[in-house]
């Protein structure tokens, strides 16, 4: 296959309707952005080694919505299409740098859990410096397909970055004349809808703990108001049965009744009961 790519090439360049101009690149970039929606937006910075005046170059996929710049200067160009790619010719113009931006579509294959980009790139030119970058959609990261073996990314000599809110890859390549660049990227959500789901069940319960731990933090505890210790003991018997007569109260607490009232009537000018009378006796409320 390689072969058959590699004399393909050789006719390409040997053609001069296809072979690129100028015949010399001194810096080749490309940039691809990959969207949520699948598209694939590409630009490709081209320099020269000095000022030209025509460029031919092929793209080997059918651009979409292609724009071509000199510097700042917006170009018109001849483009024409064949079923496999996209042919530009420029001409009249003077410049040592030439940028393409276009699109494409059909390079992302979705799987199950990961989508997979996958492209291929040719040395069509003798060219000192080739780099290639793959930006991924915004919050997504990159995926392993464990199954089949296959990594995150190829080539391996791929170097994983980011520019603080987006996740790329960056690949610096020697490039030769005639070489064949094949390169995927596996890439996924980095939250999907079954995880998202319970993250959000996690930082709810998370949250109503926390706010359990503030409420009762800030309940008033016996022993930080100045209470006595029989005052603690009749206001505990009080608490823990919500209501409760001053005879129970004596009954439980060992005390006489005259020391349980004195106690409530003491519990109740701090706030902290109400006495209600029923019949002779009073019946003791906690607030």
């Amino acid at each position: 296959m390689k072969r058959i790519l590699f004399l393909l090439l050789l006719v390409l360049l040997a053609t001069p309707s296809f072979g690129d101009l100028p015949t010399k690149y001194e810096n080749y970039e490309i940039i691809v952005e990959l969207n949520e929606n699948k598209v694939v937006e590409e630009t490709m910075n081209i320099q020269f080694p000095q000022k030209a005046d025509k460029f031919n170059h092929y793209l080997i996929h059918r651009a979409r919505n292609l724009e071509i710049f000199a510097g700042e200067e917006r170009l018109s160009c001849e483009k024409s299409y064949d079923r496999a790619g996209t042919l530009v010719s420029c001409e009249n113009f003077e410049s040592s740098e030439i940028q393409l931006n276009f699109e494409y579509y059909g390079l992302v294959t979705p799987h199950s859990e990961y989508n997979i980009y996958s492209d291929r790139y040719f040395v069509t030119t003798p060219t000192d410096n080739f780099s290639l970058k793959v930006y991924l959609p915004k919050g997504y990261i990159l995926s392993e397909d464990t199954k089949n073996e296959q990594s995150s990314y190829y080539p391996s000599g791929g170097t994983q970055k980011t520019d603080g809110k987006i996740i790329y890859l960056e690949w610096n390549f020697n490039p030769k004349l005639g070489k064949v660049y094949d390169v995927s990227v596996l890439y996924e959500k980095a939250l999907r809808e079954d995880q998202f789901f319970v993250v959000v069940i996690t930082l709810a319960l998370i949250v109503g703990m926390f706010l359990l731990f503030i409420y009762f933090r800030r309940q008033p505890k016996i022993m930080d108001i100045g209470l006595t210790e029989d005052e603690r003991k009749v206001l505990n018997v009080v608490t823990s049965s919500g209501k409760i007569s001053q005879k129970k109260i004596a009954r439980d607490t060992g005390f006489s009744k005259a020391h349980v009232s004195r106690t409530a009537k003491s519990l109740e000018s701090r706030g902290l009961i109400e006495r209600r009378r029923r019949g002779r006796n009073y019946e003791i409320v906690a607030k």
